[in-house]
């Protein structure tokens, strides 16, 4: 009989379970669907046999909120949730944000700051000797020495500041299976081998022979160069097909982190069919959680980015090479699951991963390749750039009986479209929403060499492209682009012409993004340090009153915005704009 995992111990015995032996705590509400992370590695490891239980989104003011499910016999596995928690928290200005798409009705406040840290201090003065295993995108993005934009300094491993036995980073389900596993076995922590996908303290590390050591924690905190160095070192490791272990001295102990486990397409195909009730708990009843929304009538095709931004710390956590669920198995999910949901109305809203376009792509060679981006500057030759398998599974989601429109609502990119003039046709015509989605980000050569983004021209003949397409076919579909602004690399001029360039095209962007410094990403180590972590140069960071300029330059014809604008052109020599350019 199908069941939700349970949150208290009343639903523990329904299921004839005594006790658990994992319990997860999650800063997200409990939706049992595989788009949300905590309940894809509970229900992988129930299926393995493990007695699992979520305690969602715990009062971290309320002790007894984290005893609700008992001890278990294993480990805690906590997780802050789908999102970093101080990005979940707060704007990139710092700003505390009132709603969060990942708790009930959309309110904020329901996860603390840091909270992969404070769940586990609440765990320890719950309970006495027990273990924590953190995971999650906080705890994978701050596995080693980071800048935090929120204290405005670098910290260490969260695996230190959390006090936890061990991390597990980017897509671990084998990680964390093995650890369960051994442990079950009869192994202790003092004897487990480490698994993949994790980072682990260490007192000595002679048995280590193939690793790459970093500089020490010390150091890097407190030595920019010595930071943008270890970065450098890590971030290119990290791109192999096969990564070394990585080793972070921290005063006389070691941080190593595991290479990541080789995942199949059997693998993640199984994922998917795991017995999710692919809704929110019934404690939610009445409430929506609005991440839900996005991902009900929509699947996941695929893991990975190859295409390396600057500013995206996806490659960091998922991977650079491309791991492709088989066509069968999407299309038997849409069959049988997705359009058997009684409020299915015959649109599928997505089939997607980090880029849409990345479906069924990979790597020629077996070379060790430290590119941290297969598409710029160039197009890499070794890079299988083929839309066949994309073309082939949305030509087959479009014949599913029920489904009446399938979309690409995640991103593509549209340097790899371009090669393809039968995908770029099936995609404007069948899987475009009367919105295209796309990321141009700027259109200074010199801002986008930075970003890792190919140049303003390929978009502006995708653009041509689409619009000759949309004339020639009667379509009323339009391109809607997103530009950042405060990106490492950007000055004032910068974003004058790119401002100067969308009231020319007469475009009013609704949403802007300004640049948030994530951790581990290629453009926060440059915001931290001033300097690009590969080759040492300085780059323009605009920081405080320039990042309000910067922003501002993208919507100035918004009233709010008015006094910014005149200001920056002030600054710039160029006032006599201001009257045009705020019209």
């Amino acid at each position: 009989m199908s069941h939700f995992l349970p949150i208290n111990l009343e639903e523990t015995k329904l299921l004839g379970w005594d006790k658990l032996d994992i319990i997860f705590i999650s800063g997200d509400a409990y939706v049992d669907h595989p788009s949300f992370g905590v309940p894809l590695i509970a229900r992988y490891l129930e299926a393995h046999g493990f007695r699992v239980g979520i305690i969602p989104q715990p009062n971290w003011q309320d002790l007894e909120s984290f005893k609700v499910l008992g001890c278990p016999e294993l480990f805690f596995c906590v997780s802050a949730g789908n999102l970093d928690s101080m990005v979940n928290n707060y704007t990139a200005d710092k700003k505390i944000r009132r709603t969060d798409m990942y708790s009930p009705n959309n309110e904020g406040g329901h996860r603390p700051d840091r909270a992969t840290i404070v769940y586990a201090n609440k765990l320890r003065e719950a309970f006495k000797d027990i273990k924590i295993v953190i995971g999650g995108v906080e705890a994978s993005l701050r596995r080693f020495t980071h800048y935090d934009f929120w204290d405005n300094k670098p910290r260490r491993s969260l695996l230190l500041d959390a006090k936890a036995d061990l991390l597990f980073y980017g897509m671990s389900e084998k990680g964390i299976l093995k650890l369960a596993e051994d442990l079950r076995a009869g192994s202790t922590w003092k004897t487990i081998k480490q698994p993949p996908n994790s980072t682990m303290l260490y007192t000595d590390i002679t048995d280590l022979k193939e690793a790459l050591i970093l500089p020490a924690v010390e150091n890097a905190m407190q030595d920019k160069n010595i930071f943008a160095e270890s970065f450098s070192l890590y971030y290119k490791e990290g791109r192999k097909k096969h990564p070394r272990y990585i080793v972070e001295p921290w005063q006389k102990k070691y941080l190593v982190t595991s290479p990541p486990a080789e995942l199949s397409t059997n693998d993640i195909d199984s994922l998917f069919f795991l017995p999710f009730q692919r809704q929110p708990h019934p404690i939610y009843k009445g409430k929506k959680i609005p991440a839900f929304g996005f991902v009900r009538f929509s699947t996941i095709s695929h893991r990975g980015c190859f295409g390396g931004c600057a500013f995206c710390a996806i490659s960091q956590h998922q991977g650079k090479y491309i791991l492709s669920r088989s066509e069968n198995s999407i299309i038997k999910e849409l069959t049988t699951i997705l359009t058997k949901d009684p409020d299915f109305k015959g649109v599928i809203f997505d089939i997607g991963g980090p880029t849409s376009n990345m479906y069924g792509m990979r790597c020629r060679s077996e070379k060790e390749c430290t590119r941290s981006s297969c598409l710029y500057p160039k197009i890499c030759p070794d890079l299988k750039a083929s839309h066949a398998q994309l073309k082939s599974l949305l030509t087959a989601a479009r014949k599913v009986p029920g489904v009446r429109k399938v979309l690409t609502g995640s991103g593509i990119r549209y340097d790899l479209a371009l090669l393809d003039p039968e995908y770029l046709e099936l995609l404007f015509t069948y899987h475009t929403g009367g919105q295209l989605s796309v990321a141009p980000e700027h259109l200074c050569t010199n801002v986008l060499k930075i970003m890792n983004k190919p140049s303003f021209e390929i978009y502006e003949k995708f653009l041509k492209t689409f619009q000759m397409f949309n004339e020639t076919h009667h379509k009323q579909q339009f391109l809607s682009p997103y530009f950042i602004s405060s990106h490492p690399g950007t000055t004032l001029a910068d974003m004058l012409e790119l401002a100067l360039y969308l009231k020319k095209k007469n475009i009013k962007l609704e949403q802007v993004q300004n640049f948030t410094p994530t951790p581990m990403t290629v453009a926060t180590t440059m915001y931290y340090t001033g300097l690009d972590p590969f080759t040492k140069k300085p780059v323009h960071v605009p920081k405080e009153e320039e990042r309000a300029f910067q922003k501002a330059l993208l919507q100035p014809h918004l009233e709010k915005n008015f006094r910014q604008v005149a200001k920056a052109l002030k600054i710039l020599n160029k006032s006599q704009l201001l009257r045009s350019l705020t019209s």
